[in-house]
C-alpha cells in the first residue's frame, strides 16, 4: 500500500457520515484521502486514529454478486484502510490493523491485534521429540532444511546460537501493535482472529478461531483458511489450504501443503506438498510430501519425508519410564501398510515399504528399497526388494509433476532423484553388509540378525544382487546423461568434474529433501555459525546454491565409485571399462523394466478380478471399468522406456567410440 495524503473530513462529509448512521467521539482523529466520498459509508463506529483511502472499485468474487468498494456497519478502532476495500456487517471489532487495497472482508467477528506480536514468528515448537530438546523456531521463512538443521544438528551449540539468532531476528523485524491484511485478501464469515498477519491474495472463509499466526501468500501463490479452522501459535505457508475443521496448534504448514477433514497437528511440521486428512500428528517432522489420509492414523515422534501412511498407522514413543522420550526415522520414499505399527527408537532405511506390527527396536537405514515384515510376531527384512516394484517407479515419476509451487521463489529446495548418491551409498554399503553376514552364517541357520532386524539367510546373496543391479543402472544412467548432455574433447574431458572430493569424505545426507554431499554442507555450516550467512533469505539462497550444484557433484561421486562397484583399476578409467559399464547398464535397466512390468501385470490378473462381473461375465466386466494390460498407460510408458534404453545404449556408444 503506497504512501498516501491524508485530509481531516469536511463538515459536509460529518454531516453525511452522522446521516449515514455513523458515530465517533473525535471526528478529528479520522482522516481520508482527496475525493472522499462519504456516502459509501454507513453505520459505522470510529475510534482511535482512522485512515480511510479512495472508495470508487468493486468486486464481483465467485458468488458473483456484486459489491462496492466502501465500508457497511462495522466497528474501526486505530485502522488504517487501503484502496477500494469493502468492509461490511463487522460484529465485532477492526482494531489496531492495516487493511491493504482491493480488500473484501465481510460478516466478520473481531480482527484485532492486541499489544506487541510477531505473528507466530520465532514460536519454538517441540517437534520430532515430544519430550522437548529439538525445539524449532517457526518463521513464515522457515524451510525444510532450515528446520532439519535447527532439529538435527542440536550437539552443534554454536550453530544453535546463530540458527535460533536467524529466527530471533528475523521476528524482531516484523514485531508489531498492528496486523496486516494484504491486498486482494478476501475474508468471509470469520469468527474471531487475534494477532494473526495476512498475507496478499489470502482467502478466509468460515474460520472459527485464528490466534498468534501468520498466514503467508502472495498474489501467485494464495493461500486458503477455510470452515471450521482453529489455530494457536502457528504459520501457514504460501499456497497452503487449511479447512474442514482442522486443529492446529504450535505448528508450521508448509507451501501448497493441503490440510482438512478434522486434521489435529501439535508441536508439528509439514512441509510443502504435503497432505494431512482425518489424521493426528504430535511433534513430527514432517518433510516435503508427507501425506496421511486417514482418520485412524496417529504419526507422532518421526522424521520423514516423501511418505505415504496407510490407514490405521500409528507409532508409539513411550515406554512408560521417563516419559515420551523417543523418536524414529522414515528414510525419503517410505511407505506404511494398513494398521502398521513401529515402536520408537527405529530407523528405516530409503523407499522402504513397512507392514505389520514391530515392537523390536531396529535399524535397517543401510538397506533402502527393503520390505519390512512382521513375521509370527517378529520383525524381518527382504532388502533391495522394493526398488523392483511398480509403486516405487511411480513414484520417482509422479513427485516432479506434483509439485504445487508455481511460483519461482521456493522455500523447500528438493531433489526428487531415487538413485542418488545418497541412495547409492547406502546399497554399496547394504550390498557390503549382506555378503558379509552370508560369509558368516552357518547353512542350517533359517535367519541372521542384524541391528535388531532379521533377515533370511537364503536372501542374502539374492538381495546382495538386487543392490547390484540397481547400481549398475544408476551409475549407466548418469554415464548416459553425460554423455547426451555435453561435447566432449577427449575421455579425460568426460571425467572430469568440477568439484572435487576424497573418498573419506564423499558421504551424502539428505537434507530433509534436498540431497548434497557432506563437505558441501559442512561449508554452509561454517558459513551460519561466522555470521556471513545470517538471515533467512541468505539461508534460502545457499540451500538454492547447493541444489544447483547437485549434478556436479554427483558426477563427482559417480567418478569414484564405478571402478568398485564394476571392478576396475582405481584413477585409471579408459574407454573400455566406459563401454562395460554401458553394457551392463543396458542388461540391468532392461532387467529391472521387466521386473516392474511383471508386477504391474499383477494388477490385471488372479484374485484382483474378485468382484467383478456380479451377475457373471467377470473377464468382460473387468475389461470394461480396468482395461488390458497390454492397452495399459503404464505399460506403454514402460515399452517407451525399454526402447529408449536401447537407444541411448547406442547414441552412447558412438559418442564414446568417437572421442
Amino acid at each position: 500500500m503506497s504512501e498516501k495524503q491524508y485530509l481531516p473530513l469536511t463538515p459536509t462529509a460529518i454531516n453525511i457520515l452522522k446521516d449515514n448512521g455513523c458515530w465517533s467521539r473525535s471526528w478529528s482523529k479520522v482522516m481520508v484521502t482527496k475525493g472522499f466520498d462519504p456516502t459509501r459509508i454507513a453505520g459505522t463506529i470510529f475510534r482511535g486514529d482512522v485512515r480511510i483511502g479512495d472508495l470508487d472499485g468493486e468486486f464481483i468474487p465467485r458468488d458473483g454478486i456484486r459489491r462496492y468498494a466502501g465500508i457497511f456497519d462495522a466497528n474501526l478502532h486505530n485502522v488504517v484502510i487501503g484502496d477500494n476495500c469493502h468492509i461490511s456487517n463487522v460484529n465485532g471489532w477492526l482494531s489496531n490493523l492495516v487493511i491493504e487495497d482491493n480488500v473484501l472482508m465481510e460478516n466478520v467477528g473481531s480482527i484485532v491485534c492486541q499489544g506487541e506480536t510477531s505473528f507466530g514468528n520465532g514460536h519454538a515448537i517441540e517437534v520430532l521429540n515430544e519430550g522437548g530438546g529439538r525445539e524449532l523456531k517457526i518463521t513464515d521463512m522457515t524451510s525444510a532444511q532450515t528446520a532439519y538443521l535447527t532439529t538435527m544438528y542440536r550437539h552443534d551449540s554454536d550453530l544453535m546460537a546463530a540458527l535460533d539468532k536467524i529466527a530471533d531476528n528475523y521476528a524482531s523485524s516484523i514485531r508489531s501493535n498492528r496486523a496486516t491484511i494484504g491486498e486482494g485478501s478476501k475474508l468471509f464469515h470469520c469468527q474471531n482472529i487475534v494477532n494473526v498477519k495476512i498475507g496478499k491474495g489470502a482467502v478466509l472463509r468460515g474460520i472459527q478461531n485464528l490466534k498468534e499466526g501468520t498466514v503467508a501468500s502472495a498474489l501467485d501463490a494464495p493461500t486458503f483458511v477455510g470452515d471450521g479452522v482453529i489455530a494457536k501459535d502457528f504459520i501457514i505457508q504460501k499456497g497452503a489450504h487449511v479447512s474442514d475443521g482442522a486443529l492446529i496448534a504450535s505448528t508450521l504448514i508448509g507451501e501448497y501443503t493441503k490440510i482438512g477433514k478434522q486434521f489435529s497437528a501439535e508441536n508439528s511440521v509439514m512441509f510443502c506438498n504435503s497432505e494431512g486428512f482425518h489424521s493426528e500428528v504430535c511433534s513430527l517432522f514432517g518433510g516435503p510430501y508427507t501425506v496421511t489420509h486417514h482418520r485412524s492414523t496417529l504419526l507422532i515422534a518421526g522424521l520423514m519425508s516423501f511418505f505415504n501412511a496407510g490407514s490405521g498407522t500409528n507409532q508409539s514413543n513411550h515406554m512408560y519410564k521417563l516419559g515420551p522420550l523417543h523418536q524414529g526415522v522414515l528414510e525419503r520414499g517410505c511407505k506404511t501398510g494398513s494398521s502398521s505399527y513401529l515402536l520408537w527408537p527405529s530407523r528405516v532405511g530409503a523407499f522402504s515399504a513397512i507392514m505389520g506390527k514391530h515392537y523390536a527396536n531396529f535399524d535397517t537405514s543401510d538397506f533402502p528399497f527393503s520390505y519390512v515384515n512382521e513375521e509370527g510376531g517378529k520383525s524381518t527384512l527382504v532388502p533391495g526388494m522394493n526398488y523392483f516394484t511398480v509403486g516405487t517407479m511411480r513414484d520417482g515419476l509422479k513427485w516432479p509433476t506434483r509439485d504445487r509451487r508455481p511460483h519461482s521463489d521456493k522455500l523447500d529446495q528438493l531433489n526428487f532423484e531415487v538413485l542418488s548418491p545418497y541412495t547409492g551409498q547406502k546399497m554399496l554399503n547394504g550390498q557390503s553388509i549382506l555378503l558379509d553376514l552370508y560369509s558368516k552364517a552357518e547353512k542350517g541357520q533359517e535367519y541372521v540378525s542384524y541391528q535388531g532386524i532379521l533377515i533370511k539367510r537364503l536372501l542374502l546373496k539374492t538381495c546382495s544382487r538386487f543392490y547390484r543391479m540397481a547400481l549398475e543402472k544408476y551409475l549407466g544412467d548418469t554415464l548416459v546423461t553425460r554423455l547426451s548432455q555435453g561435447t566432449y574433447a577427449n575421455l579425460e574431458a568426460v571425467l572430469s568434474a568440477d568439484t572435487k572430493a576424497s573418498n573419506d569424505e564423499n558421504e551424502w545426507i539428505d537434507v530433509a529433501g534436498l540431497l548434497c554431499s557432506k563437505p558441501r554442507l559442512a561449508t554452509l555450516l561454517e558459513a551460519i555459525k561466522a555470521g556471513k550467512t545470517d538471515t533467512p533469505k541468505a539461508l534460502q539462497d545457499s540451500f538454492k546454491t547447493i541444489w544447483s550444484s547437485y549434478t556436479n557433484d554427483e558426477w563427482s561421486w559417480v567418478v569414484q565409485v564405478i571402478p568398485q562397484v564394476f571392478g576396475f583399476e582405481s584413477g585409471n578409467i579408459t574407454s573400455e571399462n566406459l563401454t562395460t559399464v554401458l553394457n551392463k547398464w543396458k542388461t540391468s535397466s532392461t532387467k529391472l523394466l521387466n521386473m516392474v512390468e511383471m508386477d504391474a501385470s499383477k494388477e490385471f490378473e488372479g484374485n484382483v478380478r474378485l468382484g467383478f462381473g456380479i451377475d457373471g461375465e467377470q473377464d468382460q466386466d473387468f475389461d470394461a471399468v480396468r482395461g488390458n494390460f497390454e492397452d495399459n498407460a503404464f505399460k506403454n510408458q514402460l515399452d517407451d522406456m525399454r526402447s529408449k534404453v536401447d537407444k541411448d545404449h547406442e547414441l552412447s556408444l558412438s559418442i564414446l567410440n568417437n572421442l
